[in-house]
């Protein structure tokens, strides 16, 4: 039995249908290879296009269709709008408008779930819940309580029926991702199996409320030296996948510039903060907030930040953030191979035409030339650079996406906090400290040592069956080999003149102590000729090996 031969998923796909119809995408449908089955079933309803809605940009358009399709339409669009490398920036903006227009429940609807998360009635918990909500999302709603200990908390409380409703379009979607790859090649570029793929990880996250608890404890831990921001307690013996309790924090909602005037708050220094924050968390702690958007902060007494919702985070491995790094010394330094071999592993096992791809980074980087880091428009430089990634077909790794979307959200909440806002001020002292731990002279030892250990490893491996000769962008890059080689000779060449001039402190030294002649005023000649040149030799060898840090500081 196929997808759509099923009732329930039928009617679903037909009301999916209609609403594409109206909003002027009837050719998707047709290209999705949905038109066919639906008709056969008799259940494509054909409904009038309104010209009035023809006259809207097709990216409004299909932000309308999203919002009308209902919550897992809306979150997949807010899923998409972190893929910068498939969509222009005119898309990416209506996608990141997306609202839920789901109304509120009553209270009353909400209070089995609530009971059954705690296993106990509320009176037991609770002195009273506000049935009036804080907030209203696509899957749970938060309400305002106070604990039998007098507490402020708040809870978020997952909708009834909620997960079936979503299961439900995931199917569909799955089935529309795997008709798009075989019907469209169009469709096809933009990885729809992938993307639902990725969307069905993030929706089930979301789905349990105990990760984005989780992931609150985990920043409130990292940040826990920074005093002027909060992040709410968790309340972890009444939180369970359904229902979140956590501390109230009440303050100034950021978007709400007159009333931070009002208040005598300090808008430069708190658009400076929030930078300082994000920045930490993305390139130090590997853990970061990925929708720091107005909404989600607000401003507190003393200039203070307290930070809601964990519910879309990014993490980026040790190696991730090193190739952010390495992207942006490459373009303060006109570095266009460093900043493209960076782009070519995300190749995604696909041939990669790499002279083209260093030709056309050179062109995006001769844009910045002779700006300094601190003046770096950061949120340009990448949308330039995930451009050239739809040019040559690379795919964008998830995990830089969400912090690529996360620098530009950030960077428009600053400038609305305060206008003359620069994201990069607060990310410098971050990445000079990151690449004084890169050249460090231990660090170079250790990663020279790895590569070439690696190198060997593939040298010795078995050859390539016969008939399946190595790809470009598969096995050993010549370029990066001999680069490698390079680099080991040139640490051997160091290590040996560290070896001499060692050699020569400790002769000079024992020479002067023993005052071999010839001697003037008692003092070793020789010794101290000895002594003075091996000083200053590995002086100078000091220097050499920390000249990357000299172009930066």
């Amino acid at each position: 039995m196929g997808l759509l031969d099923t009732g329930k998923d039928l009617r679903r796909a037909n009301t999916l249908a209609t609403i594409l119809l109206k909003y002027g995408f009837g050719d998707v449908i047709r290209r999705l290879g949905l038109a066919a089955p639906l008709e056969q079933a008799g259940k494509l309803v054909r409904t009038s296009i309104d010209r009035d809605l023809l006259t809207m940009p097709p990216p409004q358009r299909l932000r309308c269709a999203l919002e009308e399709m209902g919550p897992t339409f809306v979150k997949l669009g807010q899923i998409l709008a972190t893929r910068v490398d498939m969509f222009p920036r005119e898309w990416i903006d209506e996608f990141e408008r997306l609202q839920d227009n789901t109304p509120a429940l009553p209270f009353e609807q909400l209070l089995p779930m609530v009971e059954q998360a705690l296993g106990k009635p509320v009176t037991k918990v609770f002195r009273n819940i506000d049935p009036v909500p804080l907030g209203v999302a696509s899957i749970g709603q938060v309400h305002r309580a106070t604990t039998l200990r007098g507490e402020q908390v708040v809870l978020k409380i997952q909708k009834p029926d909620i997960r079936a409703k979503i299961d439900s379009d995931l199917r569909l979607l799955r089935h529309v991702a795997r008709l798009a790859v075989d019907n469209s090649a169009e469709l096809r570029r933009y990885r729809p199996v992938e993307l639902v793929r990725e969307f069905e990880r993030s929706l089930s996250r979301e789905l349990d409320f105990t990760i984005e608890a989780r992931n609150a404890d985990r920043i409130r831990k990292n940040l826990r030296k920074l005093e002027w921001v909060k992040v709410p307690r968790v309340y972890w013996s009444w939180t369970s996948p359904t229902l979140s309790v956590q501390e109230l924090i009440e303050g100034i909602p950021a978007r709400q510039l007159e009333r931070l005037e009002a208040a005598g708050m300090d808008r430069p220094l708190i658009a400076r903060r929030g930078a300082a924050i994000a920045w930490k968390m993305a390139l130090e702690d590997g853990f970061f907030h990925a929708d720091p958007h107005p909404g989600n902060f607000l401003i507190m007494p003393g200039n203070r930040i307290g930070m809601l919702d964990y519910g879309m985070v990014g993490k980026l491995s040790h190696s991730r953030r090193e190739q952010m790094v390495q992207i942006m010394k490459s373009v303060v330094l006109q570095e266009p191979e460093g900043c493209a071999a960076v782009l070519a592993s995300w190749s995604d096992g696909q041939p990669v035409k790499y002279e083209a791809l260093v030709a056309d980074v050179e062109d995006v980087i001769s844009l910045y030339y002779g700006i300094p880091l601190e003046d770096l428009d950061v949120g340009a430089l990448l949308n330039d650079i995930t451009g050239l990634l739809r040019n040559h077909n690379l795919v964008l790794p998830p995990d830089i996406a969400l912090l690529i979307k996360a620098i530009i959200t950030l960077e428009g909440f600053g400038r609305l906090i305060h206008p003359g806002f620069d994201v990069m001020s607060e990310a410098e002292p971050l990445i000079r400290r990151m690449l004084r731990q890169r050249y460090s002279p231990t660090r170079l030892a250790k990663n020279l040592s790895l590569k070439a250990l690696d190198a060997v490893d593939r040298l010795y491996a078995p050859p390539a069956p016969a008939g399946n000769p190595v790809s470009e962008g598969n096995g050993i890059d010549p370029r990066h080999l001999e680069r490698l080689v390079r680099h080991i000779e040139r640490s051997q060449y160091r290590q040996v003149q560290a070896m001499l001039v060692t050699g020569g402190i400790i002769a000079g030294a024992v020479m002067l102590g023993g005052r071999t002649p010839p001697t003037l005023w008692d003092i070793s000649l020789f010794g101290l000729l000895v002594f003075l040149g091996s000083t200053t030799w590995g002086a100078w060898l000091m220097l050499v090996s920390r000249r990357y840090l000299r172009e930066w500081e």
